[in-house]
Parts: C-alpha cells; sequence; structure tokens
C-alpha cells in the first residue's frame, strides 16, 4: 500500500526530532524516533534526528543543541524530571519563533511511581522525585504542543489541557516483514508469542499461571507460548516457568532480530501484549509492540484501552486490565478460532490506514497549525 504524500498546500518543515537515549537499551524507542524522522520526510518534510547519550553533561549538550537548532519544529522527547532545566532554552527557541513539541512517552504521573521504586539510591531517588515533582505542570507551560499517549495526573497537567492532544504511537510499517500466511489452527495447540523487554507491567507471570492452569485440565486444547526478549522479569519468569514444570509448553528464546525474530512470528497464532498495564495505574496505553504486532500482521492479546485501536477490533483482543488470573485462564476455556480470522494482509493494512509514520506526523503536525 503507498501512503500518499504530503498535500501541495501544506508547507514543507525543517523538523528535528531531540532525544536523550541509550539505542541499544531502549531499540524500540530508538526504531520510533526513525520511523518518526522516515515518516516526516516521506510526507515531504526535511527531518533528522539528533541523539545525545544519556551520560554526565548531557543536559548541557541538550541546551545548546535547543538554543543552535536551525529546525522550524523542534520535537522533543521529554527528559521527565530534567525537564525544568530546559524552560530557558525553550523561552528563547519560542522567542526564535520555533515551534516546540514535547513528546512524553509515560504520564508523569506514572514516572513518579516508576522513579520511587527505581534501584537508585535513597538520595538519588529523592532528588529525581523532587525535581519531577516541585515543577509539576511548569516545565510544560514553554512549549508549542504536548503529545501524550495516556492521561496525565492532574499535578502535570494544570494549565496544559488545551496544550495537550492525545495521539498514539506509530510504526514504520515498510521496516516489518508482512507474515506471508498464518499457521493453520487444529483447535489442539494455540501457540503464543510475546516480544518484549520483559518488565513487570507486561504481566507475563499471569500468562504463565494461567497456561499452567489451563493446560492441567485436559481441555483438548493446550497453548505454548515463546518468550522473546530479555529484561528485569526474565531470570524471574524462567524460574517460574521450571517450577510450574511448563517447559515443554513454554520457551524463553532471548533476544532475537531480523530473519530469526519473524520466523517466531511465521509460527504463532496470536501474539501478546502487556496484560499487567494496572501495575503502572494505567488504564490506556499506546503500546509500541502492538503496533509492531499489527504491521506484521499478527493478531494480539492485550488489556487496557489504545486511542489508535476500537474496543471492537476484531483482531486486537482486549481482556480486563485487572489483577485477576481467571481472565486468561477463562480466555483459553472459552477460546473461539474467530479471534484467528484476519488475515495478516488485512491486519497489515489496519497498521498502513492509521499508525504508519507518515500518517502519524501528519496528525502531529496538524495540532501545532496555526
Amino acid at each position: 500500500m503507498v501512503v500518499s504524500q504530503i498535500s501541495t498546500d501544506m508547507h514543507v518543515k525543517n523538523i528535528t526530532y531531540l532525544a536523550s537515549l541509550d539505542k541499544n537499551q531502549s531499540p524500540g524507542v530508538f526504531k520510533k524516533m526513525l520511523g518518526t524522522v522516515a515518516g516526516a520526510k516521506q510526507a515531504g518534510h526535511s527531518a533528522k534526528l539528533k541523539l545525545l547519550a544519556p551520560k554526565h553533561g548531557f543536559l548541557k549538550k541538550f541546551v545548546e543543541e535547543i538554543d543552535h537548532s536551525d529546525a522550524d519544529i523542534l520535537i522533543i522527547r521529554s527528559l521527565c524530571q530534567y525537564n525544568f532545566s530546559l524552560i530557558p532554552a525553550f523561552i528563547r527557541a519560542r522567542a526564535r519563533g520555533k515551534k516546540i513539541i514535547l513528546d512524553v512517552p509515560t504520564p508523569n504521573a506514572v514516572a513518579v511511581r516508576e522513579l520511587a521504586d527505581g534501584n537508585t539510591g535513597l538520595i538519588r531517588k529523592i532528588k529525581d522525585l523532587t525535581y519531577l515533582l516541585l515543577p509539576g505542570s511548569i516545565p510544560f507551560w514553554f512549549v508549542s504542543r504536548i503529545l501524550q499517549y495516556a492521561k496525565e495526573g492532574l499535578w502535570f497537567s494544570m494549565g496544559n489541557r488545551r496544550r495537550t492532544s492525545y495521539i498514539g504511537n506509530g510504526i514504520q510499517v515498510a521496516s516489518v516483514p508482512e507474515r506471508k500466511e498464518a499457521p493453520h489452527f487444529d483447535g489442539t495447540s494455540l501457540k503464543l508469542i510475546c516480544v518484549a523487554s520483559l518488565n513487570y507491567w507486561h504481566g507475563v507471570d499471569r500468562l504463565i499461571h494461567a497456561i499452567s492452569t489451563f493446560n492441567a485440565e485436559e481441555n483438548g486444547l493446550k497453548v505454548y507460548l515463546k518468550v522473546v526478549g530479555k529484561g528485569a522479569c526474565f531470570s524471574s519468569l524462567q524460574a517460574l516457568a521450571e517450577d510450574l514444570d511448563l517447559q515443554q509448553y513454554i520457551s524463553f528464546l532471548g533476544f532475537l532480530e531480523g530473519d530469526d525474530l519473524y520466523r517466531e512470528y511465521e509460527s504463532a497464532h496470536m501474539a501478546v501484549g502487556s496484560l499487567a498495564l494496572f501495575r503502572k495505574k494505567l488504564q490506556s496505553a499506546s503500546e509500541l509492540k502492538s503496533r509492531e504486532y499489527c504491521a506484521v500482521g499478527i493478531p494480539f492479546i492485550v488489556v487496557g484501552d489504545d486511542p489508535d485501536f476500537p474496543r471492537e477490533t476484531k483482531f486486537r483482543i482486549q481482556l480486563p486490565n485487572r489483577e485477576n488470573r481467571n481472565d486468561l485462564t477463562d480466555f483459553f476455556r472459552e477460546f473461539d478460532s474467530k479471534y484467528l480470522t484476519c488475515t495478516p494482509n488485512e491486519i497489515r493494512n489496519y497498521a498502513w490506514e492509521n499508525l504508519d509514520f507518515s500518517v502519524k506526523i501528519k496528525e502531529i503536525l496538524n495540532t501545532i497549525e496555526d
């Protein structure tokens, strides 16, 4: 499918996406940034990514990049607790006529809990929380537009409602191979794949317990799971599967990419997104992995809402967002092959029409049109 170019009556923009990130630690986010830039170029704009390593002294360099930027529009990935340090640079950039879009991937209200629960020392934790909580919503007052993917807490949204837009994440669909065909489902084996940088909000532990309970019931259907990726919970999830004696049903493949990853997509009936958003106190999220699943052309299971997927979306099966293992076990007990009726091409076309970065960049730029 070919996505249309930018209309001739819209002015070409010079766009810079500025962020501080270790691309090796956050490959999915890095792909998102590259895709945003590629989408802007595909839509007819001039665009580039400027990535700074998150190491000592990066704040000074970040400010310098804002001050010396030749962009008409700066898309800045939020620095969370360090946003207050950018206020003077925001003011100077706006005085020079630049538009600043602040991309906030995680609501600050959620970031407070993540910082409080982090593995940093007590002194560092107190400093970070102070930097985030004391300024509250003030750093956001000095940008042209705020992009968020889930509702923000009151303390961080005061004075910002009019400049906030809720736009789901995008993906560069062309960079993702499409499943050529879906594997046949014979009613005896349901093959799942979960691709994630494993953390507590992915809820894979809930899935493992559900598989253990369901497969022991002898219902005629067995559920198999392949876990692709590593992360903070990798070892504990492996140990849990071993303790429940599920080695024949659950395998941990580690990090895969390229052909190795897409070969696993080809062999799976369904994919698994985050199953525990409630652990982050979220009712909705715009997950990058859901967008990859959609571009690949595989149906997937999730919890919580997503701004880009209506609840009735046939290939996105939304379960209750709560700590209840029975929700997953009951899903397997009542599994209906209708969940697998959408073809890979139908699912991928949805990604082209709704999720591709060339579509998203138009949505983003429309938010700042005078």
